[in-house]
């Protein structure tokens, strides 16, 4: 693969990746490992176990306790995805207008270890808010732009769905996602679809300041037999309609 060199003026960006887990012992120290490998060393890593009943957490925190820039948090009971994905997102950041947020599946893993150098050239030559693009899985690789009359018109929630891994966003634009539109009829975070969820505010938000990227990022474990889509299907599909009814938001201007 192409290496990506990076100049010292625009070494700036930090990567706060954050991985949710529940019970992936079998895929936890590949995914951590993907990331130790990163040749762009600017990063952060925050880690939460869901209440594994396997050794994940143990595999995990082994990782952990030998890189000063992972950090991992046990729940003291099962909160879901989407909820952890919350409390670690909304932790204070210093320059949200210079971090990236990246979401990794615990069962998932990155591509290789050029990733954050592509991702940190993608907005640094765009300066784009928000990206997602292809992935291998089990059927080949997979992924797809937003045909341009989707970005200018605000069609998102109308359209199929391609906002798929990698997902990345910078952190201020996160911010201004409004809370309660993570919530479900019951005023409960998503516990399936969720990635719809979060990404179309900011797709909206963002506008044209959105990039596919091309190149394979992610690697998508679609294999795990306790993945939403073998178990929870139906209710896949019913928790996408809802969050497509919700209101849309307008584009909005960063620095």
């Amino acid at each position: 693969m192409e290496k990506y060199p990076i100049s010292k003026e625009k070494a700036s960006y930090l990567f706060n990746i954050v991985v949710p887990l529940f019970n992936a012992e079998k895929y936890i120290e590949k995914c951590l490992n993907s990331i130790i490998k990163q040749s762009y060393k600017k990063f952060h890593v925050q880690i939460v176990d869901d209440c594994s009943t396997d050794s994940s957490y143990d595999i995990a925190s082994s990782i952990c306790n030998k890189h000063k820039n992972f950090e991992i948090i046990k729940n003291p009971r099962r909160l879901g995805a989407l909820n952890n994905i919350i409390n670690l997102l909304n932790k204070k950041i210093k320059e949200p207008s210079r971090t990236i947020d990246i979401l990794i599946d615990g069962d998932d893993y990155l591509y290789s270890g050029d990733v954050l150098n592509i991702l940190h050239e993608k907005y640094s030559e765009t300066d784009c808010l928000i990206t997602y693009g292809s992935h291998l899985c089990s059927k080949g690789v997979r992924g797809k732009k937003y045909p341009s009359l989707i970005r200018k018109f605000n069609l998102f929630r109308e359209y199929f769905w391609y906002a798929s891994h990698l997902r990345t966003f910078r952190h201020d634009l996160w911010l201004s996602v409004n809370k309660h539109d993570l919530l479900d009829k019951n005023r409960k975070y998503y516990s399936v679809a969720w990635d719809l969820a979060i990404m179309f505010p900011m797709l909206e938000m963002a506008a044209s300041r959105q990039e596919f990227v091309k190149e394979v990022l992610y690697v998508y474990n679609d294999e795990n037999p306790i993945s939403d889509h073998k178990i929870r299907r139906k209710q896949q599909i019913l928790t996408a309609k809802e969050i497509r009814k919700k209101g849309k938001y307008r584009k909005k201007d960063f620095i």
